[in-house]
């Protein structure tokens, strides 16, 4: 080989180095073979030198030695750089299938293989779309909690302590603190309520789990404390960088399989299918944030929530059927139910948040001892005997459009509202004397006076004109009423 061929290819190897080096990356396709891995060396023999005499006198050359082999050029082989292809990642950048789109419309299996909870352990458990806690909504519907909340019968005993497990096999990718001014609240009220200090190394974190049979959803755990082995191996997420569709999730995370202990606290769980986007996770999950923060990937991203009862097995349903004689649909509120009987919000919270003891927004696995818990308003005493008696919200609207409706007991004037055309008011009540007064921009002007009693009594105006419309009950502190704004059709 030509001597300036060897002096070039050292150049050549460090080049295809550096151009390797510099398109690197987590999922570099190419790796260059070091030049000192490779047999690198070029050896020649040096042929001989004439030596010249010192002086000029003539002498007798020696007869040439043929048996001296010649002098040669032996060049060893550099072998050339090799590339290795590694296998495409079937993943995005945020964790879940790349092609979000592809499986936008494929039919899931029922990948919930495993109770996340001890359902033995549980009273109530909160019906999707109602309005338990606050809103909690996806990229296509209104206001209302598309998320299950679980409430044991020792709620505050097994506060920190109730086992939470993975309901899928699967890989948990992202832990993520609260954050915010409201990441300390369940703390406080568990202190209120209590009298006891909340234990100061509790961890009240989301856990992210992909599960294998489902890589288009994200499996979200809600105020756990997740096992040291987890928190060991999956950094703690960001929330902002979530929210700019920049986080990146654990790798390889941590691999579970369903049934696999991951932590200790609530049961609150959500099933977050990703339409589209990065599929970062994000805390974009109400109709306020989405309003608010609607440009920024993490709300822009579509989402698509569902209940974990459409995906659980049979088997996984059994322990719910031993406790209690109702179907999967009975934990769910139809989207058809619910755009139907629109719930009213004040940014995330609900106007007419739902009751433990009302069977629209819970269902009750079993009798317990019922008390407050997170999430949850602090009901009046007559309310246990409201939520047996009166009409429910849905019955009074009787399969009409309702544009807000509310319910507590005594006298109340009630947040406003837009009726966009006429409208009516339904109000059930189960103690009078019930005054109804409606203040349309011009002044209250009352439109119902019912007889005192202590039966339950309900009535129905007539069609009044629209506008915003402030609503106000007067009622004995002991009764207890719901009411329905109904818009004309």
């Amino acid at each position: 080989m030509p001597a300036v061929r060897l002096a070039l290819m050292p150049v050549l190897v460090a080049v295809l180095v550096a151009s390797a080096c510099s398109a690197g990356g987590d999922n570099a396709a190419t790796s260059v073979v070091p030049l000192a891995a490779t047999a690198s060396t070029t050896t020649s023999t040096t042929a001989p030198s004439a030596k010249v005499p010192a002086t000029t006198s003539a002498i007798t050359p020696a007869a040439p030695d043929t048996t001296a082999a010649s002098p040669t050029l032996t060049p060893t082989t550099i072998a050339a750089p090799t590339t290795t292809a590694e296998p495409e990642s079937p993943y995005g950048p945020g964790g879940l299938v790349a092609d979000l789109e592809g499986w936008a419309d494929v039919d899931l299996p029922r990948f919930i293989i495993a109770s996340h909870i001890d359902v033995a352990d549980v009273e109530y458990v909160s019906r999707f779309r109602s309005a338990a806690g606050h809103d909690f909504s996806d990229s296509f519907e209104g206001p209302s909690s598309m998320k299950h909340y679980y409430r044991p019968l020792d709620y505050y005993g097994s506060r920190f302590t109730q086992s939470i497990y993975s309901p899928v096999d699967g890989v948990v990718l992202y832990l993520v603190p609260p954050f915010g001014p409201e990441s300390k609240e369940w703390r406080a009220i568990y202190e209120e309520a209590t009298g006891q200090e909340a234990p100061p190394d509790h961890r009240d974190w989301n856990i992210f789990i992909r599960p294998d049979d489902a890589p288009n959803v994200w499996i979200q755990h809600q105020h756990v404390n997740p096992l040291d082995e987890i928190v060991a191996v999956v950094p703690v997420a960001n929330g902002q960088a979530m929210m700019l569709g920049v986080e990146r999730p654990a790798s390889p995370g941590y691999r579970v399989e369903a049934g696999d202990l991951i932590g200790y606290g609530l049961g609150e769980i959500i099933v977050a299918r990703r339409i589209e986007g990065s599929g970062v996770p994000s805390q974009c999950n109400s109709a306020s944030a989405r309003e608010q923060w609607g440009l920024m990937p993490g709300c822009a991203d579509k989402r698509q929530f569902h209940s974990i009862f459409e995906f659980m097995t049979d088997e996984v349903f059994a322990q719910y059927e031993v406790l209690v004689d109702l179907t999967r649909e009975d934990f769910i509120i139809t989207a058809e139910e619910r755009a139907a009987n629109p719930l009213v919000v004040d940014g995330e919270s609900f106007v007419d948040e739902g009751i433990l003891e009302d069977p629209e927004a819970y269902v009750r696995l079993q009798e317990g001892p019922a008390t407050v818990g997170l999430d949850q308003p602090e009901p009046e005493e007559p309310q246990a005997e409201v939520a047996e008696a009166l009409p429910g919200f849905t019955d009074l609207a009787a399969g009409r459009s309702v544009i807000a409706e509310f319910g507590a007991s005594g006298t109340h004037t009630l947040e406003g509202f837009e009726a966009a055309g006429q409208f009516l008011l339904v109000i059930s009540a189960d103690a009078g004397p019930v005054g109804l007064m409606i203040d349309e921009g011009d002044g209250p002007r009352q439109v119902y006076g019912g007889p005192p009693g202590s039966e339950i009594s309900t009535y129905e105006t007539g069609w009044m004109g629209g506008g915003t419309i402030t609503v106000s009950v007067e009622a004995p502190a002991e009764a207890n009423w719901r009411l329905v704004a109904i818009a004309s059709p």
